[in-house]
């Protein structure tokens, strides 16, 4: 028996989401009137496997970001909870229990790596701005899952993330960036003369703070637009 992929299954759910049948879409995607049903069919099986061309094809059509196709697996718990794990391996994550209710804590900062938690932070902050703004009833649920779905490349200020998020990848990034964080210094500073810290400073430290991760992120997204331009001029 053929076991559905998640790439299957997602491309399934956006089809019926976009209320294509199985024939429209292939014809879409430039597939012949005898073969277009027939290799929809196979992906959404899982018989075929979209090539990573294809995949942004596909991505294309639905009006999506790649990245929405091509997730984890998911469909048991067992899978979820590795999921889990492996966050818990990589970002610290905790598991938590508060009133009977399940929360997954993930780590505030990473000391050794100001680089990755500055833009880690603001990304899961957009998050959060997004899903406060759909429940306060600002956007419609059209909107934000235009959002989810279209992540990172409709991020407010453009957001992505990071590849590997290691020193190796750190260290490509332009200096400037670790120029911008230089303020973690200043901090371990202040604590190092153990002096009481004015209510001004703090102000200014969360402040430049807060401009060093969105020039961060703004930059970061500057330069995987023109990673992905370099690589269509191929």
């Amino acid at each position: 028996m053929i076991i559905r992929n998640n790439i299957g299954e997602r491309i399934g759910f956006f089809r019926r989401l976009h209320n294509y049948t199985q024939k429209e879409l292939g014809k879409l995607l430039g597939f012949s009137d005898k073969t277009c049903d027939v290799r929809v069919a196979q992906y959404e099986s899982g018989d075929r496997v979209p090539k990573e061309e294809m995949l942004k094809k596909i991505a294309a059509i639905f009006g999506i970001s790649p990245y929405a196709l091509n997730i984890p697996n998911i469909r048991t718990w067992a899978s979820r909870m590795h999921i889990f794990f492996a966050m818990e391996d990589k970002y610290g994550a905790e598991i938590k229990k508060i009133d009977d209710e399940y929360y997954l804590r993930i780590e505030k900062t990473y000391p050794e790596h100001p680089t990755i938690t500055g833009v880690r932070n603001a990304v899961l902050q957009e998050w959060v701005d997004m899903y406060s703004a759909l429940q306060k009833g600002e956007i419609s649920r059209e909107e934000y899952d235009r959002w989810r779905y279209n992540y990172p490349l409709q991020g407010e200020y453009g957001y992505i993330t990071f590849g590997r998020d290691d020193e190796e990848e750190v260290a490509t990034y332009p200096e400037k960036y670790f120029s911008l964080l230089n303020l973690q210094q200043d901090v371990q500073n202040l604590a190092d003369e153990k002096q009481e810290i004015d209510e001004e400073t703090i102000t200014d430290l969360e402040a430049r703070y807060k401009d060093a991760e969105r020039i961060i992120s703004q930059e970061l997204a500057e330069l995987r637009r023109a990673i992905e331009r370099a690589k269509q001029s191929k």
